[in-house]
Parts: C-alpha cells; structure tokens; sequence
C-alpha cells in the first residue's frame, strides 16, 4: 500500500496539466471581468445632469487583471473609478433614499455569462472540455 505523500505526488502529477498558473489565471478572470464591466455599464443608472469632472457612473466602471491591491496573482478586479460612493449609495441606499441593488443584481444574472468567458479562455489556454 503506498503512502499518502506517494498519492498525493501522483494526484498532483495527474492534475498539473489541468491546472493554469497564474499568469493564465489572470487571463482568464480577466475574461470574466471584461464581460461583468460591460454588463455593469449597460445597467448602470444614468443622471440628468453629466459630472463635469467624471461623467456619468456608467463612464467609472472597469476593470484590471490584478487584485485590488495591484498584485499579479490571477484574479481580476472590476469596479469603479471615483464614482465608488455613488455606486454604493444607488445599491444600498441611503437614510433618504431607498436601495436599487442594482450592481448585486448584475452580479447575480451575469454570472453564467461571466463563467462562460472564463470556461472559453480557460480551453483556449489549456484546452480539453467541451468548448
């Protein structure tokens, strides 16, 4: 009977071609995040009135293949530019004004869209799988 550090040696062998490293990571979440940004821009509420300074909230939505910190480890990062609080005051609301849930409801009927771009740049990459 072998040893469970011989199974796992043989478990990670098997898997390693499976596996993206990180800077395939980053191009796959960035996939799914191109496709989350676009979708938060397309249901993003529009004011009367342009900020002269930086446009409208659909105008601050982006994204970038690093983590919130700048790092390089796979993930990707969608959000806003200096329109942040206004995304969040129209999602959660306020004392005087009541929640949209507007970005929570782009996340939840986005996502298998957002999972489709990643499963396609995932087997661009590494291949295998239904394509």
């Amino acid at each position: 009977m072998t040893g469970l550090d011989e199974q796992m040696n043989d478990w990670l062998n098997q898997i390693k071609s499976v596996v993206p490293n990180a800077e395939q990571s980053a191009e796959i979440t960035e996939a799914g995040a191109k496709v989350l940004a676009e979708r938060l821009k397309e249901a993003a509420p529009v004011s009367k009135k342009k900020d002269e300074k930086y446009g409208h909230l659909k105008d601050n939505i982006t994204y970038i293949p690093t983590d919130i910190d700048g790092e390089k480890n796979g993930n990707s990062t969608v959000g806003f530019q200096k329109k942040a609080y206004i995304a969040r005051f129209l999602n959660d609301g306020t004392i005087k004004m009541p929640a949209t849930h507007w970005v929570d409801n782009v996340r939840n009927e986005a996502s298998s869209d957002v999972f489709a771009a990643q499963r396609k740049k995932y087997n661009e990459l590494i291949g295998g799988g239904e394509k």
